[in-house]
């Protein structure tokens, strides 16, 4: 579910860097939803939608993910990725609700604070695990051409595609100075996060986002 270049740069990358067997499709709400206290769902809802397995809220209107447990319903799915990368897009009380909404109607919701950070710990569900095994907290490996960086290998992509951005451009990079440039790179994508300053966290979300890939590349420079 999307709104906008947000959304659409995460269908982007799912359908350009996802397994071959992923069926990846998307519906689009308008870009401004006016909905009255007298408004019924109804109006505003798809009149119909593909089943599915796994369903992500990538809206850029926070009412959007209220239509969440009816949209569950329309398409069957097994559970819901709702992630929070801008505040203004998904407050983190508006999610809890939902996500409780939906618990009672036997369907997973997380809202991970940026889409960027989950990995298969974040939850038991088989959709959310196997999804989280190749996109989340990026994961790369690299092998060193003598002291710069040879080749550099996605385990684990970004959504919205950052981590592939950065690894194709981190070949030829002394190995001495790849963390930094990784987060430099990573800046260069754009990324899809705000750069409104979280209480949550205590910075930014993008600048946080960024320290996620330059704390990947740095394992990876560990890691023989």
């Amino acid at each position: 579910m999307i709104q906008g270049d947000y959304g659409m740069r995460y269908v982007e990358a799912l359908k350009n860097y996802g397994p071959s067997d992923w069926e990846v499709d998307y519906y689009a709400f308008p870009a401004k939803l006016s909905i009255g206290i007298d408004d019924s769902w109804d109006d505003f809802l798809p009149s119909d939608l593909p089943q599915c397995d796994l369903m992500l809220m990538l809206q850029e209107d926070p009412v959007v993910v209220e239509m969440a447990p009816d949209l569950a319903k329309m398409t069957g799915a097994g559970a819901i990725i709702a992630p929070i990368d801008n505040k203004a897009y998904l407050p983190s009380g508006l999610a809890r609700q939902v996500s409780k909404r939906l618990a009672a109607k036997g369907v997973e919701m997380i809202y991970p604070l940026l889409f960027c950070s989950i990995t298969e710990n974040d939850s038991d569900n088989p959709y959310i695990k196997q999804f989280a095994s190749l996109f989340g907290r990026p994961v790369v490996e690299i092998t060193k051409d003598n002291d710069k960086v040879g080749e550099v290998k996605v385990l684990r992509d970004a959504p919205c595609g950052n981590t592939r951005y950065v690894a194709q451009h981190l070949v030829g990079v002394p190995i001495k100075d790849a963390v930094e440039q990784s987060g430099l790179m990573h800046h260069a994508h754009p990324c899809t996060t705000t750069m409104t300053k979280d209480p949550e966290i205590g910075d930014t979300l993008m600048h946080h986002a960024g320290l996620l890939t330059k704390q990947a590349v740095e394992q990876a420079i560990k890691t023989k």
